[in-house]
């Protein structure tokens, strides 16, 4: 009896190996997603792309008022991981915003920063979303820059250079702020003469 026992354990483990351990993943079918896009590209914005973007650029910088000036930036190996941590958050968030099938927020709902409070100074999701759609390589290439932006401050950091990472982040924000151009605002109007 022990013996059957082992024999069938070892075949059992041998199939869970196998199976495990196949060249090739295991493939959707056509129209299937392994992705289940259940939040908004707004929420991802609000809840990891702004926040590891804000823990970068506030982690280095110059602030002169009434009691001085402090030099702001990472000195110990503590304070290093913690900004890299949120140099990968926005790496990797930026993959997210390329799944297809995620909306860009619930409904009709205006978009609004916490600060904005002009409701014109973004377009409604719906117009948002259309502009993603009809301009996805460019949403794509954009996601990529701002993969590439993030990229290059965590080589700053892994190189623990502060003026380093100050320059690139510079260069994050100007990625941010050419996509929320293109997508987010409400194209210019033309002056009346």
């Amino acid at each position: 009896m022990r013996l059957v026992t082992a024999f069938a354990t070892a075949v059992l483990a041998l199939a869970i190996a196998t199976t495990s351990c196949r060249a090739d993943p295991p493939r959707a079918t056509l129209g299937e997603t392994p992705f289940r896009t259940t939040r908004t590209v707004r929420e991802v914005m609000q809840s990891l792309v702004a926040p590891s973007a804000q823990g970068l650029w506030e982690s280095v910088g110059t602030i002169s008022n009434a009691k001085g000036t402090v030099h702001l930036e990472p000195r110990t190996d503590e304070e290093w991981a913690a900004v890299r941590r949120h140099g990968v958050a926005l790496v990797e968030s930026t993959n997210l915003l390329l799944i297809p099938g995620r909306h860009i927020a619930p409904g009709n709902a205006q978009i609004l920063r916490a600060d904005d409070a002009d409701p014109g100074a973004e377009l409604p999701p719906d117009q948002i979303e259309k502009r993603v759609t009809e301009l996805w390589p460019v949403w794509t290439a954009m996601a990529h820059g701002l993969h590439d932006a993030a990229m290059n401050m965590l080589t700053e950091i892994d190189k623990k250079d502060v003026a380093g990472l100050e320059r690139t982040g510079s260069d994050l924000d100007a990625v941010c702020e050419n996509c929320h151009l293109t997508f987010w605002y409400p194209p210019p109007t033309k002056a009346v003469k």
